[in-house]
């Protein structure tokens, strides 16, 4: 079946804040939300702000509920988890990326990584993960002996030592440097293709989409455009 092609599976999601019967006005920040998207592919979701991407990444998070529709992973109907397994879904099969660090200050990179991958059993080796993000050598280090480059990487490698299913980045590179931020962006790309990783990234930064497999536009909470890209660019050619 067409289906058994994609890892994600999104329809018709809306959120609505308010309610009318309680006389309270109605906010509609996501609606009819539709797309596909498969495994191992590096996703950027693109609008201006306020346009519905944090509540639809907050939803594919498992942090926030829809007030309609489906959101599948894996034929795993997210939508309808309660409280328990949700907390469980985003335990096991979600890795979070933020434009802020939200490091633990009193604990080193390794301490760090470390505490996350004790959440889960099938977790990868935090010196082999904090490796792979560049940080050999720096894993004594406190964040606050860590450039913003070194802490964003802390918090990539925090995110991917639980092995997660999805890695989800909220404009990861907004409080960084252009040079920095494109060394980000490469970073989570090879995650991407060597780890196989589903990586999806939420930005109102247009730059970031050439290196995208797919860019989602997002405008007025609905989405106007979902395109599969045939030859993304390299990080390297991104100009902030």
């Amino acid at each position: 079946m067409e289906n058994e092609n994609y890892e994600i599976i999104v329809e018709n999601l809306s959120k609505i804040y308010g309610n009318k019967k309680k006389n309270e006005a109605e906010i509609v920040a996501l609606k009819d939300a539709s797309f596909k998207i498969k495994k191992g592919e590096l996703v950027v979701i693109l609008g201006p702000s306020g346009a519905g991407k944090s509540t639809l990444l907050n939803i594919l998070g498992g942090m926030d509920r829809a007030t309609r529709g489906t959101f599948l992973l894996n034929n795993k109907d997210v939508t309808k988890m309660n409280e328990k397994e949700l907390a469980e879904y985003r335990r096991y099969d979600v890795g979070f990326v933020f434009q802020f660090y939200n490091l633990m200050p009193s604990l080193s990179a390794y301490e760090n990584v470390y505490l996350a991958s004790s959440l889960v059993d099938k977790h990868f080796d935090p010196h082999e993960i904090l490796s792979l993000c560049g940080l050999a050598g720096r894993e004594k280090n406190f964040p606050a002996q860590l450039s913003g480059g070194e802490q964003q990487r802390v918090a990539i490698a925090r995110a991917l030592v639980k092995n997660p299913t999805l890695l989800l980045c909220d404009e990861p590179t907004g409080a960084l440097d252009s040079k920095t931020g494109a060394q980000i962006m490469e970073l989570l790309y090879r995650v991407c293709k060597e780890q196989n990783k589903t990586v999806i990234i939420v930005t109102h930064n247009k730059a970031i989409s050439i290196i995208a497999d797919r860019i989602i536009r997002v405008s007025d909470g609905e989405i106007v455009s979902n395109e599969e890209i045939a030859n993304p660019k390299q990080a390297s050619e991104i100009e902030f």
